[in-house]
């Protein structure tokens, strides 16, 4: 308990004087991600799109904290998930199923701090940090035939902590645009997710 009350209050020390190092900026990012899941299913669920905001804490030294929450989401290709539906079900047909729902999504909050090269204009960093992911899943459908075979309920939002680790570059012109890519690491029960978000975003 007095180690918990000791790393609440450095870091309410550390957020305070961040704010008061510098000055801050506030952004939005578009955010593709690419999730890895456990096979068979991870070629069904690929690429994802999304978004978010950010905060950035720029520290009088080559340092900056940027906080930052992204929303992303995956639809199923449907066409492999039948071939995976049909590789369960020996003696079906693949293009007889038809699959409705599905989709993860996945929203996260992050700290991350930024060590960036003290170069103009276009600057190169190196990222990591920690958060929370949340990951939940709409319900699903599948028919055979024309015939309903599964009706899954979707699960509920799951809150677990992650860390991430990355690269990324600044462009500054005036405001900031930024191109950065993050190795994500979700700590699911059981065996831990993965997925890897490269966002193109502006620093104002």
């Amino acid at each position: 308990m007095k180690r918990t009350s000791l790393l609440v209050a450095l870091m309410l020390i550390v957020s305070t004087s961040a704010f008061a190092a510098g000055p801050i900026g506030f952004g939005l990012q578009a955010t593709g991600a690419v999730l890895n899941i456990a096979e068979p299913f991870k070629s069904v669920y690929g690429f994802g799109y999304g978004g978010g905001a950010h905060l950035d804490i720029n520290l009088p030294v080559l340092f900056s904290i940027r906080i930052a929450g992204d929303y992303t989401t995956y639809s199923p290709d449907n066409a492999k998930f039948a071939a995976v539906l049909a590789g369960f079900n020996p003696g079906t047909i693949a293009s007889q199923y038809s699959i409705d729902g599905g989709r993860i999504n996945i929203f996260s909050v992050s700290a991350n701090g930024k060590l960036a090269l003290p170069t103009p204009i276009l600057s190169p960093y190196l990222t990591a940090g920690a958060g929370l992911a949340s990951i939940s899943s709409s319900d699903m459908s599948v028919k055979y035939q024309g015939q309903p075979v599964i009706n899954a309920a979707g699960a509920k939002a799951e809150t677990n902590a992650s860390v991430n680790f990355g690269a990324g570059v600044d462009l500054t012109l005036g405001l900031t645009l930024y191109l950065e890519a993050k190795y994500t690491i979700i700590f699911t029960e059981g065996e831990s997710s993965s997925f890897v978000p490269v966002s193109l975003g502006i620093t104002f």
